[in-house]
C-alpha cells in the first residue's frame, strides 16, 4: 500500500506538471483524538508534512471545480480516559473534490477553496503505553489478536482555505469511519475511530508556467 501511495504521488506530480498546476509543500498542525464506544479520548497534538496540488476539472468565470490530491506524513496521538497514551504515524492520501472561487479579475493571485472527499491512511509506525508511568512500546499493526491496531484508516476530509499568490492558509477536519480495533479483538461492539482537526499552510514550490 505504501508503494501504491508513492506511485499515486508520482502520477499526480506528472499530471499536475502537464496541466501546469503548482505543487505545494504542506505543513499541518492541530489536534488529534478518537471516538470510542466509551466516549472520546483526550486530544493530543497532531503534526504533518506533505505535498498537494489542484487538478482543475472545469472552469467557468471565476469559479473552478478541481480535485485536490494531498499526500502527507501525519503524526497523531491521544490519551485514553484510563491514562494510556497512543501515538500513530500515518502516510495519508486525501482527494477532496474542491470548489475554488477566485476574486474577480485575480484568478492567479487570490481565491477561496472549499472541498470534501475521501482520505486513506496507512500506518507507518506507532507506539503506546498503558499507564503514565510505563515506557512506550512499539505498536503492532494487523487484524490478529496480538495486534494493537489495524494498519489502515479511512474516512472523509473537509477543508477550506484562502490563497494569496503562492500561499494557501486553511483548516481541515478528518473524520475516520474505519474501526481501528483489529478484527479478531473486537468484542461487544467496541470501536475506535479517528478524528483530526488541523490548521495548515502550503506554499507553491513548483509553480505553474505563465
Amino acid at each position: 500500500m505504501k508503494t501504491t501511495l508513492l506511485l499515486f504521488l508520482t502520477f499526480t506530480t506528472v499530471f499536475a506538471t502537464a496541466q501546469n498546476s503548482p505543487i505545494y509543500a504542506k505543513l499541518d498542525f492541530g489536534s488529534s483524538n478518537v471516538k470510542t464506544n466509551n466516549g472520546k479520548g483526550n486530544g493530543n497534538f497532531a503534526f504533518g508534512i506533505g505535498l498537494e496540488t489542484y487538478l482543475h476539472i472545469q472552469h467557468k468565470d471565476e469559479v473552478e471545480l478541481a480535485v485536490n490530491p494531498v499526500l502527507s506524513y501525519l503524526k497523531t496521538g491521544y490519551e485514553s480516559t484510563t491514562g494510556g497514551k497512543v501515538i500513530v504515524n500515518y502516510l495519508t492520501l486525501a482527494a477532496p473534490l474542491s470548489i475554488v472561487v477566485h476574486s474577480p479579475g485575480s484568478r492567479d493571485e487570490m481565491g477561496l477553496a472549499f472541498g470534501a472527499g475521501p482520505f486513506v491512511g496507512i500506518a507507518a509506525s506507532g507506539k503506546f503505553k498503558v499507564l503514565a508511568i510505563d515506557d512506550f512500546k512499539k505498536m503492532s499493526f494487523g487484524n490478529g489478536t496480538e495486534d494493537n491496531r489495524k494498519s489502515m484508516d479511512a474516512g472523509l476530509t473537509f477543508k477550506a482555505s484562502v490563497r494569496a499568490k503562492k500561499l494557501n492558509l486553511g483548516i481541515q477536519y478528518n473524520i475516520g469511519v474505519v474501526n481501528l480495533i483489529p478484527k479478531d479483538r473486537i468484542s461487544n461492539g467496541a470501536y475506535i475511530k479517528s478524528k483530526n482537526f488541523l490548521f495548515y499552510a502550503s506554499y507553491a514550490i513548483f509553480d505553474k508556467k505563465k
